[in-house]
């Protein structure tokens, strides 16, 4: 019986998706990875597929919201905590890491989910990187530690899938800014946080192909829209391959 369910959406991520299940090899705690993808016609489910049969293919016309994708992963699931992913972003030492997530949700029964700092790739981060990192991590740690209101960016979450149940998932309506919406409902529930001791890293290929900001302007509005409205700035989300 798995203790965590690793979901991770796809969507023509054949430049990332080996990497990032990789990285899981030297995962020993007892684990599944579901994959669910949005209707990829490159190598993303020929790949995957040497990991993990727990497969979800989309087969609508329409394309697939980020809430419908995660909420189809985790429909499959079978771990005691959820924890939904990026393509492209690796955990550092999963093994410790994982241990160190886990520890914090034993320690604290109070505590429903845990997101973490972003970082980029090793080989990618630059001095614009790190200058506009900074801000978004310290207001995710801020949100979520000191003021108790969850806030968290779809990257890396985890989430005890109980408390994920009850409340109902991710809202499949939005277009964008689901993770965010999610961590909310979770701090009414209980204790959300950003462990600042951990990190994952991605591949910040939004930023370094729009500018950075360029796409903290998209973020922001998208933001306020959700959390003002509850509706998503966006009719779909741009992707960036």
């Amino acid at each position: 019986m798995p203790i965590i369910s690793i979901i991770i959406p796809t969507f023509k991520e054949g430049s990332f998706i080996e990497r990032t299940l990789q990285n899981f090899k030297e995962l020993s705690i007892p684990h599944e990875i579901i994959i669910t993808d949005g209707g990829s016609t490159d190598e993303t489910l020929t790949i995957a597929r040497n990991y993990t049969d727990k497969i979800v293919v989309w087969d609508k016309p329409r394309r697939q919201t980020f809430g419908e994708a995660k909420n189809a992963g985790a429909a499959l699931a079978n771990g005691t905590y959820l924890v939904f992913i990026d393509a492209d972003v690796l955990i550092p030492s999963p093994q410790s890491f994982f241990e160190e997530m886990l520890r914090a949700f034993e320690t604290s029964q109070s505590l429903v989910a845990a997101t973490a700092p972003l970082k980029p790739y090793l080989e990618n981060k630059s001095l614009a990187d790190a200058f506009f990192s900074a801000p978004l991590n310290y207001f995710y740690i801020v949100s979520n530690n000191v003021f108790r209101i969850g806030n968290s960016s779809g990257e890396f979450q985890m989430v005890r899938v109980d408390v994920f149940r009850e409340i109902g998932g991710f809202e499949e309506q939005l277009a964008a800014g689901e993770d965010n919406e999610l961590f909310r409902r979770l701090a009414t529930t209980g204790r959300t946080i950003s462990y600042r001791k951990l990190c994952v890293r991605h591949s910040l290929r939004r930023p370094h192909k729009l500018g950075w900001l360029r796409t903290y302007g998209i973020w922001i509005k998208n933001g306020v829209s959700v959390t003002l409205r509850n509706k998503a700035a966006y009719k779909e989300w741009q992707i960036v391959r």
